[in-house]
């Protein structure tokens, strides 16, 4: 489920007038409109039309939702001595995210080739997910560990409601709804994990030994595009 993505449309010209000189490439023989004399500058300026941009509003950005039993790459997982790990997934969107950087254009002018700077619409796809996670000994009897990882199954599930729940409730961007059900969730994952573990056999001998929660996490997905 989830919404599609919105076709983006912006332009990088704006004005009345058009773009009065031709678009060419630049072979290393063109002068960025900066180092030419101010009152050069200022005519090219004026012949040309405004540069500009327009981004996404945030909060009408589509997202995407992503299958909990997909492969969860996390970027900056903790190796612990003597400790195993494990991460679930309870809730991840794929988002677009934007920036505007200086981009240049090269136009034949009546100076010769000369570069422009504008605005430019750069997009990269990331993944903002929820996650739990669970750090236990290496050395744990096979019986004891398969009823512990019922349990984190079993309080994950419960979770990934929770999160679905309040992300679909809440109220902002698709990254603001994201980080804003991670407190509910870590609540019900903790209390859920918790009532399942005490009621397994030794779990009082080693739930000293054992970390879980739940944490988020932002994963790129493409490089600036």
């Amino acid at each position: 489920m989830g919404s599609s993505l919105a076709q983006y449309k912006y332009n990088f010209y704006r004005s009345d007038k058009p773009i009065p000189y031709e678009e060419v490439a630049d072979l290393g023989d063109a002068i960025d409109l900066k180092d030419l004399p101010t009152d050069e500058q200022q005519k090219l300026l004026n012949s040309m039309p405004q540069f500009f941009i327009t981004t996404p509003d945030p909060e009408e950005v589509g997202y995407t939702f992503v299958d909990l039993e997909s492969h969860l790459s996390l970027p900056n997982e903790q190796n612990l001595v003597n400790k195993e790990f494990h991460a679930q997934r309870l809730l991840g969107v794929t988002v677009p995210e934007f920036k505007v950087v200086p981009c240049k254009k090269t136009f034949k002018t009546p100076l010769g080739k000369v570069n422009f700077t504008y605005p430019c619409l750069k997009r990269r796809d990331s993944e903002f997910c929820i996650y739990a996670y669970i750090y236990y000994p290496t050395n744990l009897d096979q019986f004891i560990l398969n009823e512990m990882m019922a349990c984190l199954e079993f309080a994950s599930i419960t979770a990934a409601e929770t999160a679905t729940y309040t992300f679909n409730s809440a109220s902002g961007s698709p990254i603001e709804r994201v980080i804003k059900a991670v407190p509910k969730t870590l609540e019900i994952f903790k209390s859920t994990f918790s009532n399942c573990a005490s009621n397994a056999e030794l779990w009082d001998y080693i739930k000293h030994d054992v970390e879980y929660g739940v944490d988020y996490a932002s994963i790129k997905l493409t490089d600036w595009y």
